[in-house]
């Protein structure tokens, strides 16, 4: 048996198998240390409540508002296919992975000095270093994304992910709701822009814990199982795979929906705040009810994903998703928003485990780097629509317009979900290797 860090790749399959078998409570062990920590970074400056406050701050546009999310999540989508070709083609995807997050981490140290050393900075100059900080962070997150996935498909089986994934956001909550009272103390006690700066600043030093379980990964090495193709052959194959592959592409579409249905979720504490008049410590304590729900509902949605797949878990989440918006809606004061939080975060707990667990079941994890990139380039466009979206209807339109839009997206997510998808665990275990279309 070979030592804790491998150093080649001509390891037979039994070798192979004996050292993930070997070493599987350890990785699960440091994948859920990691995912915990990143979990509770992201308490200190939760998206949908202090980012979004802050941002609030900056700009009086909805638009603007949006598009701090919209900037986010494209950045990590997006730049995802430039890495995914060279990354198949490694044997370790750890060494490339431990660089990149480093610079996934980095930015939001920047945010938190820009803040506390210039806490006079002209608005529009902090909203342009937020927006830059956050998109640099976000693009590093998506090129390691897709080495991500195959790392954890590597080492973590996939009866044990739901569990990983669950546990890790429980504990990550857990924690998360300490970083939020923290957090609302901070806002309640310092003036702006102090107080999100001490918030980002936290959020940066649990980033560097996360990191440390990330490095401590045991992955050993393992060559392609098939041939990867030259640049140009590679990219020229990849619309054939959405043509071939009818499921991913069905599963694309809901997603689409899905994503577009959550247009409303940067703009509830907005909501909140002009509509209700809600101070920022109020705020920032709904970030405690969005992680104590989700510590309670993503260990059961990732057993019940172990047990029953992904797809189940889907249409859950846009359910919870429709009901948030209805009692939005009907919100007659301030106190609705904590049953709207506990919805819409027992929706987002539920995607949160379907999106990390679901694409790892269409392929094997040498083909994961391309269909993991792919669908989330595809996803892109959605992903970076939405938020803008939502900001035009409540500029143009108003609160309204953007939460009977978003139900109705939903909706049509949870139809397309329900009828249209076949759970791709199942499919892949019942299709022979052969006829599974190939990156």
């Amino acid at each position: 048996m070979r030592g804790a860090e491998p150093k080649g790749t001509a390891w037979s399959p039994e070798e192979y198998e004996a050292y993930i078998e070997k070493h599987q409570a350890w990785n699960f062990g440091v994948n859920l240390f990691d995912i915990t920590f990143f979990n509770l970074a992201m308490s200190f400056i939760f998206g949908s409540t202090v980012l979004s406050l802050y941002t609030s701050y900056l700009t009086t546009s909805a638009v603007l508002i949006g598009l701090i999310p919209a900037l986010q999540n494209v950045s990590f989508f997006w730049p995802q296919l430039l890495l995914a070709r060279h990354i198949e083609r490694l044997p370790r995807k750890k060494d490339l992975l431990v660089k990149v997050s480093l610079v996934e981490r980095l930015p939001y140290f920047f945010v938190a000095l820009l803040a506390l050393l210039w806490p006079s900075a002209p608005r529009p100059l902090a909203y342009a270093v937020l927006a830059l900080c956050l998109t640099v962070a976000s693009a590093a997150a998506g090129l390691g994304g897709p080495a991500w996935n195959a790392m954890l498909a590597k080492v973590i089986p996939p009866t044990r992910r739901g569990r990983l994934f669950g546990l890790s956001s429980a504990l990550g909550g857990i924690l998360g709701m300490a970083g939020a009272a923290l957090s609302s103390r901070i806002l309640g006690t310092y003036p702006y822009p102090i107080s999100f700066g001490l918030c980002f600043l936290l959020c940066f030093g649990a980033q560097i814990l996360s990191y440390t379980g990330l490095s401590l990964n045991r992955e050993p090495p393992r060559a392609p199982n098939h041939e990867v193709p030259a640049a140009r052959d590679y990219w020229k194959r990849l619309p054939a795979i959405l043509r071939n592959h009818r499921n991913l592409r069905n599963y694309l579409i809901a997603r689409t929906l899905m994503i577009l249905g959550g247009m409303a979720t940067t703009f509830y504490v907005i909501y909140g705040r002009t509509r209700f008049g809600m101070p920022d410590e109020a705020v920032a304590n709904l970030t405690i009810v969005a992680l104590a729900t989700q510590s309670l509902a993503t260990p059961l949605f990732g057993l019940l994903a172990d047990r029953r797949g992904n797809k189940v878990v889907a249409e859950w989440a846009c359910i919870f998703g429709v009901v948030g918006i209805l009692f939005a809606l009907a919100a007659p004061s301030a106190a609705w928003l904590i049953a709207v939080f506990v919805a819409i975060n027992v929706s987002s707990s539920a995607f949160m485990i379907m999106a990390m667990s679901m694409p790892l079941d269409f392929g094997t994890p040498e083909e994961l780097p391309t269909l993991v990139a792919l669908s989330n380039t595809v996803l892109a466009l959605p992903i970076l629509l939405a938020p803008l979206l939502g900001g035009w209807l409540v500029d143009v339109v108003g609160y309204g317009a953007l939460f009977g839009t978003a139900a109705a997206l939903s909706a049509a997510g949870w139809a397309v979900m329900r009828w249209a998808v076949r759970d791709p665990r199942r499919e892949l275990q019942a299709v022979p290797q052969a006829e599974i279309p190939s990156p």
